[in-house]
Formats: C-alpha cells, structure tokens, sequence
C-alpha cells in the first residue's frame, strides 16, 4: 500500500505539483452490512477495464454492528468487533476469487478512539471492561496496560514534540487529566477493540479517528496507538487525523486561515506526522460527513496543498491525504488526495435503487409474487452500486489504470 502511494506522489523533487493529468487518487469505498452486497460491488467494479486499484474499507461501527448480528445474546464490543472484522474479511477474500480484481487492499475507517471532556478519569468509565471481558474472552488479544509512570513519559515525550511543531504548552492540570484518560477502561477498550479489528481485518490501512482530542493528547494518543501495532508486527499504513471533519446539519463553518495561520497549522501537522510517524493523514479542507445529494463543498486547495508540501519537507516522504466526506465534494482534488473516501452515495445509491423497485412493484409484493422478492433484485442492486463505482475511480482517473502500475 505504502510504496503504491509512493509511486502516485503527486510532487516532483523540487516540491513543484505534478501536472494534474499526471495526478491520481485512489478510491476508498465504504462497505457496510450486509457486507456481500457492496463488496461484491466494489470488486467487479474493480476488476473492469484492466483493472483499478481501490480500497474497500470498513468502519469500526460498521464491523461492530455486523459482528453484533441481531443482537440476540451480549457480548463485548471488542469481541463484536473481532467477529466482524472476520466476517469483512472472509466476505472480501471470496469476492476476490470470484472476481479476480488485480489490485484491492482492505481499509480499517473511522476507528474513534472515545474523547470528550468528560472523558478523563477512571472512575467515569468503571463499569466498562477493558479487556474484551465476556463470550470468547480468550481468543481477543491481550494488550497490556502501561503504568502510570510509562503514560506520563510518553505525556511529557508528546509536549515537548507538540511545542517544537508549534503547539500551547499545556496546563499540569490538563496533563494530569490526560494521565487519567489514558489509564482509563474506555480508553484502554479503544486500544484494544483497534488491535482486535486489526488482527482479524489484516488491513493495508487503519485509521486512527482522533480529531476531537486536543492536540498534545492526540500526539501522545497516536504514537502509542502506532507503536503498539508496530510491536505486535503489523505494517498497515496507519492513518492519523488532526482535526475533525465536519458533519452535514451542525451549524459550524468552516474557516479558511490566512497566510500566517496556515503556515502555523501545516508546521503543526508535518510535526505530528514525523512524531507518530503515521503514513496518511486527515485534516479539515472544508469537507462534511453523510453530505446530502444536492450539498456539494469546495474543498480547500490552498490549505491542502500548503500541508501537504510541508510534510514532504519536513518528513521527506510523501503522506497521502485522506479526504473524508468526499461524497460532498465538488470535485477531487486528483493527487492532493492521495486517498478519496466515498461511503453516503454507495448508500443512497442501493437505498434508492431498491425503493425504486418497491415503488414500481408494490401490488406484486403485497400480492407475495417471488418474482418481485426474489434475490435478482440485489443482485441487480449490486449492478448499480458497481455502475457508481466506476463512476467514482473515473473522477479519481484511476480507472483501468492498474496495467499501467503494473508495468
């Protein structure tokens, strides 16, 4: 995954931009339960033409709710998320024998680590366990909880890295609260819920979704997230995010910052990308989660070529930005996005074609016809959902492009 990024660096040596002709983007699709139905979608879709490399990618949510099933017994949120990621996983590796698609990693989404203000101390979260506790507890995987003594060094290791990037100096007490967070059982859950779904998942790329802590936290946060996975031998490309971004129907706009303010943050940026040492980055351009059909934004070109130029500097490796809520985007910004994110319009794409056949053969499925509820009209679903895809990795100027890679 890595050393494709690489080849579709989208700066030349000088730092200079590619010609956009030049740039490409790969396309990141969501799949949610029932996971054959998109899956199957996104491999054919990927198989076409020559073939299209793609990321099919999964949300921690969306591994949870499929790892729940109906919900007919309890079980604990990281076993539901190991038994979801299994079921991704198995669902992806058929598909891709029915298929043959030439290039398609698998992607672990939005995987929130918990944070809120409240969110800061032990006896806030004791009802939680944090070791998996329940049906299977012996097959999660063991992640050790780190003392005190271990979480305030890498505290203090993570301020002194945030300030030299540019980032407040924060209070003691601010700290001390982050100590508590970190030792935290709904802290401790996350960290392992995450090594969970990456054990079952062996995803190409995991993200990190941290963008409502503040900011030293999400240095320290990250780093042990990373090194934790780097001990245990997994080489995914860890994606780690500064910044949220927004969703569809809060009343916060999005700032564009001037010359100065944006020099600050991309600083701030490079210096948390060489200090976790994450290998794909988010960051605020403007975009918004679950955007509506007819909400379409203008990405910031300025702030993300800006970031993306300084973290080349300053790390000397190209870091592909993730776009998320690329579903509202005007269009895409083809190699600035190194990585495009679409998961609302696969959605409504299926949920739309189904209520149109609902609509058009109501009568008959009242009636009971098996014609109008047979298995065809997912299958035909499906056809859909693969003809938007293609529509997708064509934006991205990636589609049929794999043989080109290749050679």
């Amino acid at each position: 995954m890595h050393s494709l990024f690489q080849r579709l660096n989208p700066f030349n040596q000088d730092l200079s931009l590619k010609p956009l002709q030049e740039r490409k983007t790969i396309l990141a699709a969501n799949a949610n339960f029932p996971f054959d139905l998109q899956i199957g979608a996104y491999l054919a879709a990927a198989s076409l033409e020559g073939g299209s490399p793609i990321i099919v990618q999964f949300s921690g949510q969306a591994l949870e709710v499929a790892g729940r099933g109906l919900g007919v017994r309890g079980m604990s949120r990281v076993e539901a998320l190991k038994l979801g990621a299994r079921l991704a996983r198995e669902t992806s590796d058929v598909f891709a024998e029915v298929y043959r698609p030439p290039f398609v990693a698998l992607g672990l989404d939005h995987f929130a680590i918990p944070y809120s203000g409240s969110d800061v101390g032990q006896e806030n979260h004791a009802s939680r366990g944090c070791d998996g506790s329940g049906p299977g507890k012996g097959a999660l995987p063991s992640v050790p909880v780190p003392s005190r003594a271990q979480i305030r060094a890498l505290l203090d290791e993570a301020i002194q890295a945030a300030c030299q990037a540019g980032v407040l100096l924060p209070t003691k007490e601010e700290v001390l609260r982050w100590e508590d967070y970190m030792l935290s059982p709904i802290y401790r859950e996350a960290v392992t819920g995450f090594c969970a779904a990456v054990e079952e998942l062996r995803p190409a790329w995991a993200m990190i979704d941290t963008g409502e802590m503040p900011a030293v936290l999400n240095f320290a946060v990250t780093k042990e997230v990373r090194d934790i996975l780097a001990a245990r031998g997994y080489d995914a490309v860890i994606e780690a995010e500064y910044g949220a971004t927004g969703q569809a129907g809060h009343s916060e706009e999005y700032v564009k910052l001037d010359r100065e303010e944006l020099f600050a943050f991309a600083r701030c940026v490079a210096g948390f990308v060489k200090y976790t040492g994450a290998r794909g980055i988010s960051y605020p351009i403007g975009m918004e989660h679950a955007a509506p059909a007819a909400v379409k934004h203008d990405p910031d070109t300025e702030r993300l070529e800006t970031v993306q130029r300084e973290i080349l500097r300053v790390t000397g490796v190209y870091v592909p930005f993730a776009q998320h809520g690329g579903t509202g985007a005007k269009e895409v910004e083809r190699g600035l996005v190194g990585k495009n994110n679409i998961n609302t319009y696969f959605l409504v794409t299926q949920a739309q074609y189904l209520l149109g056949h609902v609509l058009d053969n109501r009568k008959a499925i009242e009636e009971g016809r098996k014609a109008a509820c047979s298995s065809d009209v997912y299958i035909r679903t499906a056809r859909r959902v693969m003809e938007a895809v293609v529509e997708k990795l064509k934006e991205c100027g990636t589609y049929g492009i794999w043989p080109d890679i290749a050679a």
